[in-house]
């Protein structure tokens, strides 16, 4: 009941009274009564029920807009002070719930958002509605922005057509490039009745890596004692023997003997070396420069009717990194493209500024990579050639990773193949 509905009421009263009064000859004095219970009739309506419709009126605007924050005050009615009690009561629990809901929450997505494990959630509909920090730098997106609303099908990152095909409910290992494992997990949860799926998307690279690393260390040092202290006791009897021996062809037997010796002890050396790898000494320098220095002799390396192009960016482009290690790096991948190129072919050497870091492009145009190749390249000591011990990739591969660089050898459509190499920003 409103105020003004309250006026209505007192006024329709007295004037009640009043024709009574005039149709009964009412003395003038006697008006004061039925005035005063008019008037005190009112009060009571207006305290017994407008105050408490009052109170329950403005409690449910407060609980209908969410306005958790401000409270009722209390009238000096009983009635009415009872209802303000329970509301302010049951807006401090509203209040506390919503708080505690956003607590949740933002602990939630704080605990998505530092998971080593890309994260994305999907809608009822199938659009991302959810991303974390993890998913973004797997898949070279800056922002969730750029992804949330998408359908996942229309996400350009090249792990997608694999993890669509993962079933619900299951788990599976992509391979995708040289060297990158990944591990995905498609399930779902049940919101308002309805399914809401998401993918887990875990990086095995390092851990496949790191468990390789120490497995072959272990095989070579093994072997590499093993190997030397018994070539070494054989080549001391060797020389014993041929100091003992007058036949001149006994000696050469000797000699081709004690030669293969040295060669086996140069053989396992060569593994020992990639094992025993020093940390980098890391340093800012000019890529650019560096690489300016060694094409003088890089072209010396390679085969006369091979060219080697150095695209000259013309500017200094600054990395951290152990400069002696990467020139070594850069050795080896020339080497390996000169060797795949048969006859007058060329070699082209690329130095890029990206806003993801400094790439490093190596390309040729000899015989292309097959796939069953590509799945094994970076493979501890796998080779393509004959006689081959696969050291340099090994050594590429544990230097780069030395440098937290992201790299790739491919062959794309058109038939060149490409050694990338990316640098983190400074």
């Amino acid at each position: 009941m409103k105020p003004s509905l309250s006026f209505l009421i007192l006024s329709l009263s007295l004037l009640a009274i009043t024709v009574f009064a005039i149709i009964g000859n009412m003395p003038y004095w006697a008006w004061y009564i039925p005035v005063g219970f008019a008037i005190f009739a009112t009060l009571i309506i207006f305290r017994g029920v407008y105050l408490p419709q009052n109170a329950v009126s403005r409690g449910m605007e407060l609980i209908q807009s969410q306005d958790y924050n401000n409270r009722l005050v209390k009238v000096g009615e009983p009635n009415a002070d009872r209802i303000v009690v329970l509301f302010n009561s049951l807006i401090d629990k509203l209040r506390a719930e919503r708080l505690l809901n956003r607590e949740q929450e933002s602990l939630l997505k704080l605990l998505i958002d530092a998971s080593p494990m890309g994260v994305v959630m999907l809608d009822f509909s199938g659009n991302i509605s959810l991303v974390n920090s993890s998913f973004l730098k797997m898949s070279g997106y800056r922002g969730s922005d750029d992804l949330k609303g998408k359908n996942i099908r229309d996400v350009t990152y090249d792990l997608i057509p694999d993890m669509l095909k993962v079933p619900l409910g299951k788990s599976e290992v992509i391979r995708k490039g040289n060297f990158r494992i990944y591990r995905c997990y498609h399930l779902n949860f049940v919101q308002e009745g309805f399914k809401r799926e998401f993918y887990l998307l875990e990086s095995l690279t390092d851990e496949i890596m790191k468990a390789e690393k120490t497995a072959y260390e272990k095989v070579i040092r093994t072997i590499s004692h093993e190997v030397n202290n018994s070539m070494g006791g054989v080549r001391s009897v060797l020389e014993i023997v041929e100091d003992e021996i007058d036949s001149e062809d006994i000696k050469k037997v000797i000699e081709s003997c004690d030669n293969r010796c040295e060669q086996m002890c140069s053989f396992i050396r060569d593994y020992a070396d990639v094992v025993k790898l020093p940390p980098p000494v890391m340093r800012k320098f000019d890529l650019r420069d560096e690489i300016v220095k060694m094409t003088p002799f890089l072209t010396q390396v390679i085969k006369e009717d091979i060219s080697l192009e150095f695209h000259d960016p013309g500017h200094r482009v600054y990395i951290e990194g152990d400069s002696a290690q990467l020139q070594q790096v850069l050795l080896n991948i020339v080497k390996n493209a000169a060797e795949s190129i048969v006859s007058h072919g060329k070699i082209e050497i690329e130095v890029k500024t990206l806003k993801e870091g400094t790439a490093l492009i190596i390309s040729n145009n000899g015989t292309p990579i097959s796939t069953e190749e590509s799945k094994q390249l970076f493979t501890p000591f796998f080779t393509t050639k004959p006689g081959g011990k696969g050291i340099g990739l090994t050594f590429v591969r544990e230097v780069l990773n030395q440098h937290n660089a992201d790299y790739s050898l491919i062959t794309d459509s058109s038939g060149i193949t490409r050694f990338s190499i990316l640098f983190p920003l400074l």
